[in-house]
């Protein structure tokens, strides 16, 4: 059932005239009447009487009359609170980030945004590989990531450097450059965590094939098992950021990094939040985290 024909016939029966009716509305008196005709053939009943001095409700169409005036409010509320549910969808930012991004630079940015936005709040999950699962599924706007599936829709923020992270022990002399392929001799130890995608991808790249420890640890137990002397790894520098494990850091002797950037699709019908977020990724300055 039409609800526009509802309001015009309630319209109608409190004009108390179909012309003052059609006036107020915007109709001509000819179209108004055709839809209250309308809906009296689609209920198969006569529900005004029309007369030289107005129209009056029969008796069946008072006792429609309060269903009618429900369903125009009902439409009403299901009209204010779909406008709200938009409005609160518009002011709320879903974030999805590696962890050595919520760890380092991120809480300095969302301040910053948020001082400037007061309005608008995050919903933020941390993930490595899943977030392209979560990104593709819509559960999140965006995302501040490597990118390792290789995304078209991915864009470039700064290069996190990899550096080889060795035991104290390891002989190395200060400012040496650690070779990579060394780590076809060093017992190799992987990470489970979203960086060992990128080194997978260098290593591949170099022709390297490391000798590699058959465990797979996240990054905090791989840096505690390397101050012990059970292997070396690679991390970038946003994951060594405060590291406190006594391990020596050093750089390699060939370019070794990942990009972080922001994975968002720029032709989707993103809210002005997101947008507005977007922008100030790309202004942002990460030169503090490219030593």
């Amino acid at each position: 059932m039409d609800a526009n024909k509802i309001k015009i016939f309630i319209q109608a029966v409190e004009s108390g005239s179909l012309l003052a009716a059609a006036e107020k509305l915007g109709y001509t008196q000819a179209g108004l009447t055709h839809m209250v005709k309308a809906l009296e053939n689609e209920l198969g009943l006569v529900l005004l009487q029309r007369g030289k001095f107005g129209v009056r409700l029969t008796r069946e169409g008072s006792r429609l009359m309060p269903l009618f005036r429900e369903l125009v409010s009902v439409q009403e509320k299901i009209r204010s609170e779909a406008q709200l549910i938009q409005e609160q969808k518009a002011s709320v930012i879903r974030l999805a980030c590696v962890a050595s991004v919520i760890r380092t630079f991120l809480p300095d940015i969302l301040v910053a945004f948020q001082r400037e936005n007061p309005a608008v709040s995050f919903e933020i999950k941390e993930g490595d590989d899943r977030i392209y699962q979560w990104f593709d599924q819509g559960d999140v706007d965006l995302a501040i990531t490597s990118n390792m599936l290789r995304r078209d829709v991915f864009r470039p923020l700064f290069a996190d450097e990899f550096l080889a992270v060795l035991p104290e022990d390891y002989p190395i002399t200060d400012g040496e450059r650690y070779p990579l392929s060394r780590i076809e001799q060093d017992p190799y130890i992987a990470s489970t965590c979203a960086n060992d995608y990128d080194v997978e991808s260098l290593l591949n790249r170099y022709h390297i094939h490391p000798k590699q420890q058959s465990t797979y640890v996240d990054d905090n137990s791989l840096l505690s098992m390397v101050s012990r002397g059970f292997g070396i790894c690679l991390l970038p520098r946003l994951v060594l950021e405060n590291c406190h494990e006594k391990v020596r850091l050093a750089q390699l002797d060939k370019p070794c990094s990942r990009n972080i950037g922001i994975l968002y699709d720029e032709e989707g019908n993103s809210s002005p939040a997101v947008k507005s977020f977007v922008y100030f990724l790309k202004n942002w300055d990460f030169s503090a985290y490219q030593r």
